[in-house]
């Protein structure tokens, strides 16, 4: 079935399959959409088959289409990364796209530095980001899919995992409330409704540390639970909820007026933040030059100078704020 096809033609496959678009899997190849349509028609000539199908955003591969991706994204992305080992990748010069998966507090706090480091050293490139999902990163980074992926979590799979840095924990609570020299009563934090964010952003750390610490306070069913981060502080000023939240990633963003970050009733929860990658990714000079990027931006992520560690007294901690 992949005898005798052009190498470039299964590039615009994959780049179809991933983007969902036609345009914007043209950008991502830095061809026209014309030639992505011409590309597509050649495949599908040759596997006989529609492929993708077109939706009222973009298209949705077949089941052939599925399959083929499953049987050559692995080995096109080694055969990509040869060719550009090859060429003596020089960021300089190149215009490769690395792809990463984040958190959407991950693209809010630490996206912007990594765009920054990029591009001040290879301004030609470019970077994709893809909605983490900690159930499915591990075969994500094998499959060559994506070339790193930022995590909360451990993950579960024969991949590289580096701590980047610790965070810690906080409540995001409703501004009038009152505190207890900067931290959250225990009352409060027992009787009011709590947000919390669905484990596939990857941040389970929070259900089973603070449960675990916060026995009896803490319900292991929250009130609602939502699948992003950046909602939970409208949700805390409007509906006047709480939220135990990353210290050092709500640091980074605005809050809205109407909330305020607390410390907790007990020792706070830490949790790593990992780099996964490739178990042989140095060997390939792109991806190897990619993550040096993330280690040496975000290793020197640290607690806020704004943030209070636990038992120092004072009042909330300082973030940022949006009216």
């Amino acid at each position: 079935m992949l005898a005798n096809i052009d190498l470039n033609l299964l590039r615009t496959f994959v780049a179809v399959y991933r983007a969902k678009n036609l345009t914007s899997a043209a950008e991502t190849l830095r061809v026209s959409q014309p030639a992505v349509s011409h590309a597509l028609r050649r495949l599908r000539a040759h596997f006989g088959d529609q492929l993708f199908i077109r939706t009222g955003t973009g298209v949705r591969p077949t089941r052939l289409a599925a399959d083929l991706y499953a049987e050559i994204s692995s080995p096109l992305s080694r055969i990509v990364a040869i060719a550009e080992d090859g060429n003596r990748f020089d960021p300089t010069m190149s215009q490769r796209r690395f792809r990463i998966a984040l958190t959407d507090l991950g693209e809010a706090g630490l996206l912007p530095r990594i765009l920054l480091a990029t591009g001040h050293e290879g301004p030609g490139i470019s970077i994709e980001v893809v909605p983490l999902d900690i159930d499915t990163v591990a075969r994500d980074v094998l499959s060559g899919d994506i070339d790193a992926a930022i995590t909360s979590s451990p993950v579960a799979g024969p991949v590289n995992q580096e701590v980047l840095f610790q965070d810690r924990y906080a409540c995001l609570v409703p501004s009038a409330l009152e505190d207890d020299d900067g931290r959250i009563r225990v009352d409060d934090l027992r009787r009011l409704p709590e947000a919390r964010v669905g484990s596939s952003a990857g941040h389970r750390a929070i259900t089973e540390a603070v449960t675990t610490l916060g026995a009896g306070v803490l319900s292991r069913i929250p009130h609602v639970e939502v699948p992003r981060f950046t909602s939970l502080p409208w949700i805390v000023a409007r509906c006047g909820f709480v939220a135990i939240v990353p210290i050092d990633a709500f640091a980074a963003i605005a809050l809205p007026t109407g909330t305020k970050l607390l410390e907790l009733p007990f020792p706070s929860p830490t949790t790593s933040i990992h780099l996964v990658s490739h178990h042989d990714a140095g060997t390939n000079t792109a991806t190897a030059w990619f993550l040096n990027i993330v280690r040496a931006t975000l290793s020197t992520q640290g607690t806020p100078e704004t943030a209070q560690p636990p038992g120092t007294g004072g009042s909330s901690i300082t973030v940022p704020r949006v009216e």
